[in-house]
Parts: C-alpha cells; structure tokens; sequence
C-alpha cells in the first residue's frame, strides 16, 4: 500500500513537471474537477493552494486548507489542512493538519489530527489519533493508535490493537491459569501504557477437554520501579472441540464464551520475569454440558433451555517472560 501511494505521488509531481516553467504558486478560493486536468483549475492544478475542492474521482493540487473531497483519491504534494475525504486513498507529500478520511488508506510524512482509513493509515510522525480497520503505521506517536488487527511504530505509549509492534515498547510472552481450568500461552505487545493480547492454549475441565482461544486488551498502572498493576479485558471462546482445525454444529452448541476483566498485581523477579495475579470480575455463557464449570457463589445466573449465563467472582495469576 506504501508503495502504490508513492507511485501516484511521484507520477503527480512529473505530470507537474511536464508542463512546465517555473512559475509563481496559484491559489484558488474553489476548485471542482473529474480528474487531472479536467479541473477548473487546469492543467496547472499541481501548482494550486485551494480552500475547497471538489473531485469526483481524483483530485491534484499543491496544498489544501479547509475541504478537501475526492470519489477516488486526494493527491496533495505538499501540505493538506483541515478535512480531506475520499473514497479510498488520500495522500499528502509533506504534512497533513486536520482529519483524514479514506476509505481504503490515508498517508502522509507527518500528520497532526485524526486520520481514519478502512485498512491502513501510514506516517512519520504522529499527533493525535491514528484509527484504521486493519494496520496503522507511524514512526513516533503521539496519542492513540487504534487498529483492528496491528500497530506498528517506533513509539507509541497508547496502541490499542490485537498486535502492538513497538520497537521501543514492550513486548512478552505468558502462561496464565484461571478458575476455568484454561491454561493459555499469550503473546502481550505494546506501549509503555497499553497493550494487546492474543493467546492459545488448553481446557482440562471441559466436558470432553478443549483448546482455547483468547484475546483482549490491557493497561498498566505503575507503582513502583518493580510493582505494577495489569488491567485486562479478554475473551476466551472454549469447550467447541478437541480438535482446534475442526468446529461443528454440535461442537458449537457446547461452546463456552468467557469475558472477564482482571485486575493483577504484578512484580518483577529480574529484567526478563515478572508474577502476576489477582481477582476477575466474569461472565460466563455456557452450553448445558459445561454449565458447572465453575462452582463459586454466583453475582447473577440465568438458565436458559440450552445454554446458561453468570456473572461471579473469579481468579487468573500467572508468568511473564518480557523480552
């Protein structure tokens, strides 16, 4: 994707190049166009600095400072304020201030503001909110980058994503146990403050015995230099199969779904090792057979024909190995 809005930027500065001498930069209040150069503002709309502009499908100009639309793409070479909405790609040379929307990516080489894009934002320098269905890449972030599936930056203290890949975060591998009998080997990645989490592992009081699988969001709170507190909101999903490749209809019907979040106490034994535990508020939606899995005095209970629910009281604790 970072290579497909190179080409169209670098193809947009020679088309500007082409036509042309040296001349002085144009502005213009409002530019509406299909695409490069059918535009009102021709075909030296590489050149211009518009207010507002209107693309039905692409747009080409040199900066923007209020509005920017475009059906398919905004290609700005040097500087985009305020708004730039397009179907599926903006792009700014230099700096971008303001909000991007896209459908498919936004990128730029520093952003200020809020970028949001379908599937992927790319970066230098970020303040502000990276939001993207997929992926978000930034070299160093300031604010909040929230993907559906990966982060990847240099720096970044509040990723929120499954898979956080900061060079200069945290990243470690943990074997955790709760009051299900689920023993779950997790993969954690993230900032200093926020991380992900993605895990695999085993059920040995299912009916039948199963696999799991896990995964949620954390937070630390630092106490001190070797006490901290993890704040987890996992999903777990077990109890479907004892085979992980295969789920069927009647595995599904026994599937046991378990949120909970968990306040954990943890201290670290050496730079690489770290314990943790402490108690879990859950919830629980059970299929008949596994209904029983935890026997603890419940907050709340509804048993339904098929498949029954409860909020309780329960426990995780566990090992980190941080690399």
């Amino acid at each position: 994707m970072k290579t497909i809005c190179s080409i169209m930027l670098a193809f947009a500065l020679m088309c500007g190049q082409a036509f042309s001498q040296v001349e002085t930069e144009r502005k213009a209040g409002f530019q509406f166009g299909l695409f490069p150069p059918l535009s009102t503002n021709g075909l030296h709309s590489y050149r211009y600095t518009n207010d507002v502009s209107l693309n039905l499908l692409v747009g080409l100009s040199k900066n923007e400072n209020v509005l920017t639309v475009g059906g398919l793409a905004n290609v700005v070479t040097n500087e985009a304020n305020g708004f730039q909405l397009a179907g599926l790609v903006n792009i700014a040379g230099k700096e971008s201030r303001g909000v991007q929307f896209a459908g498919l990516a936004n990128t730029s080489k520093h952003h200020a503001g809020f970028q949001f894009a379908g599937v992927i934002n790319v970066s230098g320098d970020v303040k502000g909110m990276q939001w993207a269905g997929l992926v978000n890449k930034a070299r160093n972030v300031i604010g909040v980058q929230w993907a559906g599936l990966i982060n990847i930056a240099e720096n970044s203290d509040y990723p929120i994503g499954l898979i956080n890949l900061i060079r200069h975060g945290e990243k470690s591998i943990a074997i955790t146990y709760n009051e299900t009998g689920s023993v779950v080997t997790t993969f954690r990645s993230g900032g200093r403050f926020l991380y992900g989490i993605v895990g695999i592992g085993y059920n040995h009081k299912t009916s039948g015995r199963s696999y799991v699988t896990e995964a949620g969001f954390g937070a630390h709170i630092y106490c001190l230099s070797r006490i901290r507190i993890h704040n987890e909101l996992k999903l777990s999903c077990f109890g479907y199969s004892n085979n992980p490749l295969i789920i069927e209809n009647d595995h599904l019907r026994h599937t046991v779904f378990h949120i909970n979040y968990s306040v954990l106490p943890a201290i670290r034994l050496s730079p690489h090792f770290e314990l943790f535990g402490g108690p879990s508020l859950c919830y629980m939606n059970a299929g008949k057979t596994n209904e029983r899995l935890v026997s603890y005095r419940n907050l709340w209970q509804h048993t339904g024909i098929s498949r029954s629910q409860q909020i309780y009281i329960g426990y995780q604790a566990g090992i980190h190995y941080i690399f």
